[in-house]
């Protein structure tokens, strides 16, 4: 039974989601000029040195306040306009490749409203992101949990893994990054997409499969 679990941004996508998100809202006058900030925070995440938290407040920053309905919207029109621009051959040959197994999880950092909808959008069920506080149905700008990044990933996985009948060490799992090198550890087998320097030295060193764009 093939246990499949795909990181959404710069692997199963071609691209940050959040990065193209914000440059979204920002065409919509919602935010002024991202770029900047943005850049330090890749920068930052590359490191492996970024500051979750100051990082989920900027992202969340546009939709606090709004309801859950009205950032569906949003986050669907996004989808419709943006997301040729995250897609590309190997997207397809990973979907492709999800087909034939018989559970698929996507497992990413970003936050989770975010990605529950473009998981649905592949057709893919199960998802995990970085859990948003919504109270009364309305954003609130707060995470409700752990960020889904670095270990706090694995300990997701293996929660969802646990209500589901799973298990993390005969999953097969795509990643870009070095921040995932605990889930690329925990995995049964570990598959690098276009890895960091960081990541690529270590998958050369431990013989990991690299795949590239």
């Amino acid at each position: 039974m093939k246990f499949i679990i795909f990181d959404l941004d710069d692997t199963l996508l071609r691209g940050d989601c959040e990065r193209e998100w914000i440059n979204f809202l920002f065409s919509k006058g919602l935010l002024k000029d991202p770029e900047t900030i943005l850049n330090k925070f890749d920068l930052e995440y590359r490191k492996g040195e970024l500051d979750f938290v100051e990082y989920s407040s900027f992202i969340q920053k546009p939709i606090k306040g709004l309801s859950r309905e009205k950032v569906n919207i949003f986050v669907d029109e996004f989808i419709q306009k943006k997301i040729k621009n995250l897609t590309d051959s190997l997207t397809k040959e990973l979907l492709a490749e999800a087909k034939s197994a018989s559970k698929v999880l996507i497992a990413s950092g970003s936050h989770d409203f975010l990605v529950r909808r473009i998981a649905n959008f592949f057709g893919i069920n199960s998802s995990i992101g970085t859990p948003v506080e919504i109270k009364n149905d309305i954003f609130s700008g707060k995470l409700s949990g752990e960020p889904t990044f670095a270990q706090g990933k694995v300990r997701a996985v293996e929660k969802w893994c646990s209500q589901n009948n799973q298990k993390i060490k005969e999953s097969v799992f795509y990643s870009d990054s070095i921040n995932d090198l605990p889930m690329l550890e925990a995995c049964g087998l570990p598959i690098v997409v276009d890895p960091d320097e960081k990541l690529k030295k270590i998958s050369e060193e431990r013989a990991y499969r690299i795949i590239n764009r």
